[in-house]
């Protein structure tokens, strides 16, 4: 039989911890005040509300997993703020303790504001800031005190107080200037924070935005009553009213902290629903962009694990990636699954982000099988590229040899032939010499169209633009023409030469076009080739069918072949080859 649990799940250690530390600041405070709170009892429940809650809410940042040095500093303003109250006292040193513990109380919320949400203090601005913070705040009071008396400051005159050159002029001077660089500090928090936005995440600037609007709006009603006590006569009643107003408008900062936290909280309790919802069908892009979409990053990359290395969703190796975060997820198998690559800004929301690789894990699990079948995939489409720019190079090298080689022979046995022909004294060995001359020529015919089939000459030694310009002239219809002259890679000129000599084809014996018109043209994309007809049209492509050799020489270098053909409007065949419409041949 299980046991009862004792406490309730929501009333967990870290939240006892928390009431317990803002009831232990409240009654701090209430020790503090209590000759205040005897005549002022509403102001005494309010303030001791707030002062505990200031400090729970701290404690529960601070043992939490985001805002961890926040939190302590949180529950350090709280505490500042309960020993503030000793000023109701008003005798011995309790107003000295309670002034600086007013300054103490500023600094320590300014602080925590500028270490959320990584618990440091990134770039010089922030550095800065937290030196001038303690400057002026610490600084200007302990200067306030050494040119004043107690009484000035609204407190009894036999208050302990480090006077060294009281001097009411003085004192009033030094209360304004300290009081405008109090201003200063505020706006130039403000600033600070937001010019963290353009840097932060989308996570992150969901809390800036409002930390910066109670910034804003609590420290101007903060410095607005503190301009109060700028004059004579200030009593104890004023300093005390003061400190009430200040205290409770301090509040909002760690209730909009918390809120932000419950907010993160509530983003890792629902993450699993969100990644089911968002990556249904499950594929490796699926899984890439819900995972964006949860954890607020739009440049987030996926790469999974297959045959030993990182692929991406197209199968291609892992590259690098400067500046981000690879985070890497392993199976329940504890074997390589997936990295994922997320901003640097997400470090500090790990929890979400393990949250998010947890609940798609099986989907992670399918798309990496996915990837596998893609890698492959890849190799074999490099392998066959590399096929055809070999066989694009050979086909170039056995035309020349035959041209070079096999044809200068048989031209040589011709002339042999003939000086015989000159040289025999029979009629009938000369005609038999004429018989063997006439076979040779047509032996040599034959072995240039043969080696013009091969690999033409022109198309090798002017391009492609002059190649199709030889065979639009023997073609049985009229062909216009509109082709570059520039020159691209080897296996694109021969792929498409031989591409568009079948499609020509194909137009003049299936379709029984009147013309036809060819069109190149080259751009950032690639290139692309299109052939249209006035043909019967109805052309559809088939495995066995004239179009099919054509769309195979095309896919070999990763291209494709599109068909527009309705029946009795001719036909237009466009072919893209990708990543050769940039650069041609070296030096050309």
């Amino acid at each position: 039989m299980s046991a009862v649990p004792r406490w309730p799940l929501w009333l967990g250690a870290r939240v006892r911890r928390a009431l317990g530390t803002g009831a232990a600041v409240a009654a701090a405070a209430l020790a503090a005040g209590w000759p205040f709170w005897r005549g002022h009892p509403v102001a005494a429940v309010v303030t001791l509300a707030c002062c505990g809650g200031f400090a729970a809410a701290g404690g529960v940042l601070a043992a939490g997993r985001l805002g961890r040095r926040t939190g302590a500093a949180f529950v350090a303003a709280a505490a500042a703020w309960a020993v503030t109250w000793s000023a109701a006292w008003n005798s011995g040193a309790a107003p000295l303790v309670s002034v600086f513990a007013q300054s103490v109380f500023f600094v320590a919320i300014g602080v925590g504001v500028v270490l959320y949400p990584g618990g440091r203090l990134d770039g010089a601005a922030a550095r800065l800031w937290t030196a001038a913070a303690v400057l002026v705040m610490v600084g200007g009071q302990a200067l306030l005190c050494a040119v004043s008396r107690p009484r000035w400051n609204g407190f009894a005159a036999s208050a302990a107080w480090p006077s060294v050159r009281p001097d009411e002029d003085v004192f009033h001077c030094v209360q304004r200037g300290v009081t405008a660089a109090m201003v200063a500090l505020a706006g130039a928090l403000v600033v600070l924070l937001l010019a963290r936005l353009p840097r932060t995440g989308r996570l992150d600037r969901a809390f800036t935005v409002p930390v910066a609007a109670a910034v804003t709006v609590g420290v101007s009603i903060a410095l607005a009553v503190q301009g109060t006590l700028l004059g004579t006569a200030v009593t104890l009643d004023d300093v005390l009213g003061v400190y009430f107003v200040q205290g409770f408008c301090a509040t909002t900062l760690p209730i909009v902290f918390l809120f932000t936290a419950l907010r993160a909280r509530l983003s890792e309790l629902t993450v699993v629903e969100r990644m089911h919802r968002l990556s249904a069908p499950v594929s490796a892009a699926k899984v890439r962009d819900a995972l964006r979409s949860v954890l607020g990053d739009g440049a987030l990359d996926l790469w999974l694990w297959a045959d030993g290395r990182y692929v991406g969703a197209d199968g291609r190796p892992m590259g690098d990636a400067p500046g981000r975060w690879r985070h890497e997820v392993r199976s329940s198998a504890g074997e390589p699954l997936a990295v994922v690559d997320v901003a640097a800004a997400l470090r500090d929301h790990g929890p979400l982000v393990e949250a998010a690789l947890t609940a798609g894990g099986r989907a992670l699990e399918t798309v990496r099988l996915q990837a596998a079948a893609q890698a492959n995939l890849e190799r074999a489409r490099d392998a066959q590229e590399r096929l055809v720019r070999v066989q694009a190079a050979e086909r170039e090298r056995l035309a020349a040899d035959l041209k070079r080689s096999a044809r200068a022979r048989l031209r040589a046995l011709a002339e042999t032939l003939a000086r015989l022909e000159d040289a025999a004294a029979d009629p009938a060995a000369r005609e038999q010499a004429r018989t063997c001359r006439r076979e040779l020529a047509e032996a040599v015919a034959e072995l240039d169209d043969l080696a013009r089939g091969v690999h033409p000459a022109i198309l090798a030694d002017a391009g492609l633009a002059p190649a199709m310009e030889m065979v639009a002239a023997r073609a049985a219809v009229p062909v216009r023409l509109d082709l570059p002259a520039r020159r691209f890679p080897t296996e694109v000129e021969s792929t498409l030469y031989f591409a568009l000599c079948e499609a020509l084809t194909n137009a003049v014996k299936h379709a029984r076009a009147g013309s036809v018109e060819v069109t190149v043209r080259s751009g950032p994309g690639g290139v692309v080739a299109e052939v249209r007809d006035d043909g019967v049209g109805g052309a559809a492509p088939s495995p066995r069918g004239g179009l099919a050799g054509l769309t195979d020489r095309v896919r070999a270098l990763r291209g494709r072949v599109t068909i527009q053909s309705p029946p009795g409007e001719g036909t237009t065949l466009t072919m893209t080859i990708p990543g050769a419409g940039d650069g041609g041949r070296p030096g050309e």
